[in-house]
Order: C-alpha cells, then structure tokens, then sequence
C-alpha cells in the first residue's frame, strides 16, 4: 500500500496527517509543463506503488519576477506569455491537471503540493536534493527541458523520466526492469541508486552491445549483479543498422520490460551533446519509463 502525505503550500488541511511511519522513500515529481504533468504523476504513483513512500508534486518554472534574468531570456519569456499563457496561468492550469488527476481515481492518495516559481535550476536543486527518486517527464517546453537538464546533472539523485504518454492507471513500475550495461561509474551509480526497485522486482534483464575494439561487457555485468546480490539475466545483442539506444528501447519493448535503466553520460559542454549518444537516442523517442542517474 502506498502511503502519501497532503499539505497545501497555501492552505494546509488539518483533517491531513502524515504517515504513521517513516516513509521507505521520498519521491519529487517535477511538474514543469501541463502537457506531462499526468503522465509525470501515474509514473510516480507506479514507481511508489509496493513501498511506504512520500510524494511531493512541485511546479518549478522560470518566472523573472522571483529570478534575474537578461534582456534576452526576459524577451523570451514574453513569448512564451503568448503561446502558453503567463506564469500564473501555466502554474494554475498545472494545479487543474493535478486536482483533475486526483479527483479521477477512486484510489488516488494525497500529494504533497509546491509551486517554486523563480529560476529553474535553483529550484529543482532545493525541492529535490532530499528524494530518492525525482520523477519528470520527457519535456515538450523549453521549462521543462531546464528542469531536465537541472535534475540529471545538478542534483545527483536517481531520476525517472517518464513518458509523454500516459501510462495505465494501474500500472507497477520495477515488475520487470530492463538495464542497458555498458561498465564504469555511471550505470553503477544508477544501479545502485536503483536497489530499492531491483530487489522487489520479478524479473531484471542486463543487455549490452559490444561496442567494436571492446573487450565484451558480459564479464563485468555478471561480476557486478552477482555483488549486489541482484539475479539478473545477461543478454548480448548483436549490432545491427540501428543505434545502440534503439537497439535496446526495442529489445526491452519485445521482452516486456516495464521501465528501462541506464547511466546519464555527460559530454561536451551544449545541452545537445552533454548526454552520450545512448542516453540521446533514449530519451529522445522512449515510451516507457527511464530510470537514468549521472
């Protein structure tokens, strides 16, 4: 059973009481834009869904009121005020999708409800820093892609990256979880960060794809999982014509992986070429759930 806690940033509920006992894990599900916030919410209730967990559902977004901002960035933002509508519209139209979400589903626990409007990056280091998993859809407006960019390398905590499509309500995410192995720290980290999902899942598949003048990844996956004390199948796939992320976003769509997990490599210094070219591939076109840590 999931048990979440409920306190309105503007009008606590006294009739709310928290948890009797300490949650296993604090979830933050950064809601940045209108357009993910369901799908972003379902994946946080499906990742929570087997622990005593805390959930606080945050709106970050740029508001050059509550931060400094260039001529250039404030120019944008007016844009924006007229395609999507302004702050307090976005921030309001957020809370309708939340409200609307929890009032549809006979089950919905309460969430925990934050609006931290200012300068992004600042914002999802101080709501998040303290989760053991931050949620965040793949993003559609250029906030939310901040708020991605922000929660993989600035907060260094495992990050759920949920779909842009809805998943069903009564989905578990960690039944069966799919990891992309290629060695060193960053799928480590990830794994590690992960154990809590990978120890109560039914089944965890390893796949890796040899990449040419490599020693094969097989050895080092099996050392590593046997370590942890994780049963894991180790699966290599051949290299075809496709690249790797797709290769392996296929292969976990075809064995009927839930969610997928991979390390976050960071190259380069510009928000395109910061994420190695898997992380890329991944992210840009996945439909299920990624668990991802740099």
């Amino acid at each position: 059973m999931v048990r979440l806690a409920e306190l309105s940033s503007e009008n606590p509920d006294p009739r709310r009481r928290e948890p009797a006992v300490a949650p296993e894990l604090r979830l933050c599900a950064l809601l940045p834009e209108v357009e993910t916030a369901t799908s972003c919410l379902q994946c946080a209730l499906a990742a929570a869904r087997g622990f005593e967990a805390a959930i606080l559902a945050v709106h970050v977004g740029f508001d050059p009121r509550n931060a400094s901002a260039s001529a250039e960035e404030i120019e944008i933002q007016q844009l924006r005020d007229i395609y999507e509508g302004a702050p307090q519209v976005r921030v309001a139209r957020i809370k309708a999708a939340l409200d609307d979400f929890l009032s549809s589903r006979r089950d919905a626990p309460p969430i925990q409800w934050k609006d931290d409007e200012g300068d992004i990056g600042a914002s999802v280091v101080s709501e998040s820093c303290a989760a053991d998993l931050i949620v965040i859809a793949r993003p559609v407006h250029l906030d939310a892609s901040d708020a991605l960019h922000s929660a993989l390398f600035d907060v260094r905590r495992l990050v759920l990256v949920a779909p842009r499509n809805t998943i069903a309500d009564d989905a578990t995410i960690g039944r069966h979880i799919v990891i992309g192995w290629k060695p060193g720290g960053p799928i480590r980290h990830a794994v590690e960060a992960a154990l809590p999902w990978l120890r109560r899942a039914e089944k965890v598949t390893v796949l890796w794809v040899l990449k040419q003048g490599a020693e094969p990844y097989g050895a080092s996956a099996e050392a590593f999982f046997s370590e942890i004390g994780v049963a894991a199948e180790i699966v290599e796939l051949r290299r075809d014509h496709r690249s790797v992320g797709a290769q392996i976003l296929d292969e976990t769509t075809r064995r009927g992986g839930d969610s997928l997990l991979i390390g976050a490599f960071r190259h380069g210094v510009l928000w395109d070429a910061m994420l190695g070219g898997v992380t890329r591939d991944v992210l840009a076109r996945a439909e299920l759930p990624v668990f991802l840590m740099r």
